[in-house]
């Protein structure tokens, strides 16, 4: 009688483990949903990067970029939260500013261009405000109004093209832009045909795998997103779901192996696209200190 009892005892408690076990499971489930959701996705963090070079002058100062990515306004990511951004921009101070594409999510659908203008107009650079096309740039007919956009609202287009940024010293920094790789028409050679050893060069591409074709070239830093991070990142496992062209480079800096001075860094973005969720993932703003080794 005492086994019989001892038996229902355990069972009992057996089957109370279990219950606790799929009740915490569930509850940290949910936190998850509700924290991947609705509260990753509106915070907005300011990562600081310090980057020396050889390549700069002694005698130039240093110099601060800020770079963000991947908006994709819509639903999600609203003007309320561009607003938040570009006054985060702003209180960096930075001498140039740097959009790595995908800034409306559905251009079919979206209608907010003046209110976007408005915004991005607002960002200060000292220097100037470079942008490049990313692939949602160009869906929905949005390569002439993304043109239309960027360009009223103070930026510099880069399109297979390139910019001379002229600093104290005789420094220089050429900043290159490239196409994006799944929808527009990039073309390396075109990107870089001004492109000299003795200057501090940038290249800007919105996919960041176009790395791995880049290093033949004297480049110094590559700037680009469309990776979001990875948007969702499974602790222990990864980022199992990255678009095309953000395979290899997920997010964070790279050293390019192959190249005698490369550095690329990807941007986890700011808004979301496909999945409405961030984890692991917080929108950031990049900001780059340059300054002579």
């Amino acid at each position: 009688m005492k086994l019989i009892i001892n038996l229902f005892k355990l069972v009992f408690y057996m089957i109370k483990w279990v219950f606790q076990t799929i009740v915490f499971v569930v509850f940290v489930a949910v936190c998850a949903f509700v924290y991947a959701r609705y509260i990753e996705p509106e915070l907005l963090i300011v990562h600081q990067e310090v980057i020396t070079s050889r390549t700069l002058s002694v005698d130039a100062k240093s110099l601060k970029i800020a770079q963000f990515s991947d908006t994709h306004l819509g639903e999600d990511y609203t003007i309320k939260n561009l607003k938040k951004t570009v006054a985060k921009i702003n209180e960096q101070a930075p001498d140039i500013i740097i959009f790595t594409g995908d800034l409306i999510d559905n251009n079919k659908e979206y209608e907010e261009t003046e209110a976007i203008t408005r915004e991005l107009s607002a960002l200060k650079a000292k220097i100037c405000k470079v942008a490049v096309y990313g692939n949602h740039d160009h869906g929905g007919n949005g390569t002439r109004r993304y043109k239309m956009i960027m360009e009223g609202s103070g930026f510099i287009l880069l399109d297979n093209s390139s910019y001379i940024v002229e600093l104290e010293a005789n420094q220089k920094i050429n900043i290159m832009g490239i196409d994006d790789l799944l929808l527009g028409r990039p073309d390396i050679k075109k990107t870089t045909r001004n492109i000299n050893k003795d200057h501090y060069n940038i290249f800007i591409s919105h996919a960041p795998d176009v790395a791995d074709e880049l290093k033949a070239y004297p480049i110094d830093l590559q700037l680009s997103g469309h990776s979001h991070g990875g948007q969702v990142t499974i602790p222990f496992i990864g980022s199992p779901l990255t678009p095309p062209y953000a395979k290899k480079y997920i997010k964070g800096m790279y050293t390019i192996e192959g190249s005698e001075r490369m550095q690329l860094y990807v941007n986890t973005g700011l808004g979301t696209s496909q999945l409405k969720y961030r984890f692991f993932n917080i929108p950031q703003i990049t900001v780059f200190n340059l300054k002579p080794q």
